[in-house]
């Protein structure tokens, strides 16, 4: 394998045709278009496809029109290649961090296309759906076009997504950042990078790469990483993160790039103090935040109006064109796979088969959506946080249970634990944080919860088998019920009279 002696001369994005030819077939026709389509979706990415598999398999008359590849952000430039990456780096080796980056390149490609047969063309032909590719745009409220085709359309499901959005700092557009949308397409990963933005996709893939052997600095503007994760939990990523290798500088704010020889200068202005340092390294990924994807959708024409930047939604996802909903990330954060899929849901049911008048609509708001950080240790968070609880004056109480309190999480791990935000006085659930490597699975009781308005009293005679992780959850209602207990001289009067047991002396 030649991968040493790189320069930043030699990246360049090199897509995989063998992808390409599932996702988005060079040598695709556009089919005849029907007189009329109960339902025309935008964007196939996981809301889009959703939604159109969803509204076909139930029978009604489908188009679903994109204009790169389907699968969207999670299959393409998310979820997908950067588990894949992470996956990898865990278990990496190599003799070069070169060998071991271009190792970790192909791997992720691979895994990608295995999983991209979910989403290739074929499928969507099979459920009887019109597949267009190309720009869509709105031709007036009830007709779309894409390359030259009309599609009118009974309702329209807005799913066109979200793109990193760069930041106006100097220099940067001429230093051809790299963002997600374009880093798992080089033909070649950079042995040294600087990523700017703290938040999940930055802090992920700084440790997936640290982790390869390159050289990654995080940049952030904020006083610390992983803003809107519980504040223990974001410190214990951070060190883990330097432990890896990363160098970390918050509260650094860009003021210039520049493009060298060798790769790229970033210029730092220190807050507070107001000191200025210079980063140098192959290349620059920008993860700050995201845009949604609606140029060339001629919303105006539709009647749609913009929140912002975003889509105008009511709870139903409704926009202000009646007959237009819009799902995903394309109506603003959180970015996350399975809320677009959630929003699919919601907009089938509401769009076709809704009431006039209201009744059988899917509420949007009142969803329990869960989000996973997948670092070593992952963060797994859903209702409130400590901070969030705080801040809004709710009254609240803290369960803290160690890892240590599961045998199996204390074999396998290092580090851990389980946060619950109680209702003060109640077993009422108000939000949990698990800090665990396998914190995405371990979160599934909280969610149940609090769809379901529970409290930790459901946990109460629950028999789970030894040892697994989940028995960190009948720790925490054992460890409620005894707070409890010792906070209630009528409970430990009661217990004494019924069993007969007289509370012994301490000596």
């Amino acid at each position: 394998m030649t991968t040493a002696s790189f320069s930043s001369l030699d990246f360049s994005l090199d897509a995989d045709p063998e992808l390409l030819a599932h996702v988005n077939p060079a040598n695709w026709i556009n089919p005849k278009p029907q007189s009329a389509y109960d339902l025309v979706v935008i964007g196939g990415g996981a809301a889009g496809l959703v939604s159109a598999a969803g509204a076909a398999g139930l029978g009604a008359r489908v188009a679903l029109v994109e204009r790169n590849r389907l699968g969207g952000d999670c299959l393409n430039t998310g979820c997908v290649p950067s588990k894949a990456l992470a996956a990898f780096a865990r278990s990496a080796a190599g003799n070069t961090a070169a060998d071991r980056l271009e190792s970790a390149r192909l791997h992720l490609r691979h895994k990608r296309l295995e999983i991209s047969v979910h989403d290739k063309t074929e499928r969507w032909n099979a459920l009887g759906i019109d597949l267009f590719f190309g720009q869509a745009s709105f031709a007036n409220p009830k007709t779309i076009t894409v390359e030259g085709i009309s599609l009118p359309f009974k309702r329209a499901a807005l799913c066109s997504g979200a793109s990193p959005a760069l930041p106006s700092i100097a220099g940067l557009a001429e230093c051809s950042p790299l963002t997600t949308d374009t880093f798992f397409d080089l033909n070649r990963l950079p042995v040294s990078l600087v990523i700017v933005g703290a938040g999940p996709v930055g802090v992920e893939l700084a440790q997936s790469l640290a982790r390869l052997g390159c050289a990654v600095t995080l940049v952030e503007r904020g006083p610390s990483i992983l803003a809107r994760e519980d504040a223990s939990a974001a410190q214990l990523v951070g060190q883990t993160l330097q432990a890896d290798g990363v160098s970390l500088c918050t509260q650094s704010t860009l003021q210039r790039v520049e493009k060298t020889s060798s790769g790229i200068q970033v210029h730092l202005l220190q807050q507070g103090t107001q000191a200025t340092h210079t980063l140098e390294a192959e290349a620059i990924l920008v993860a700050t935040g995201r845009a949604p994807n609606t140029a060339g959708l001629h919303l105006e024409r539709a009647g749609i109006e913009l929140n912002g930047l975003f889509p105008q939604v009511d709870p139903f996802l409704r926009t202000t064109n009646p007959c237009v909903y819009a799902a995903g990330d394309v109506i603003g954060p959180p970015y996350l796979t399975h809320r677009s899929g959630a929003h699919a849901a919601a907009l089938i049911q509401n769009a076709l088969f809704a009431h006039p008048l209201g009744f059988g609509k899917s509420n949007t708001h009142t969803l329990v959506i869960p989000r996973c950080l997948h670092t070593d240790p992952a963060i797994a968070q859903v209702g409130l946080t400590e901070q969030e609880a705080t801040l809004q004056g709710i009254p609240h109480e803290v369960l803290h249970i160690p890892a240590s309190s599961s045998d199996r999480i204390q074999l396998e791990e290092e580090c851990g634990w389980l946060k619950l935000i109680l209702a003060k006085g109640t077993d009422k659930l108000l939000g949990a944080t698990v800090v665990s490597k396998h914190a995405g699975e371990l979160i599934f009781p909280a969610v149940e919860m609090l769809q379901k308005g529970r409290g930790l009293k459901c946990l109460f005679g629950l028999i789970l088998p030894y040892p697994t992780r989940m028995e960190i959850w009948n720790r925490a209602a054992l460890t409620w019920r005894a707070r409890r207990f010792a906070e209630s001289s009528f409970t430990q009067r009661l217990v004494r009279l019924l069993t007969g047991f007289e509370k012994k002396p301490t000596r």
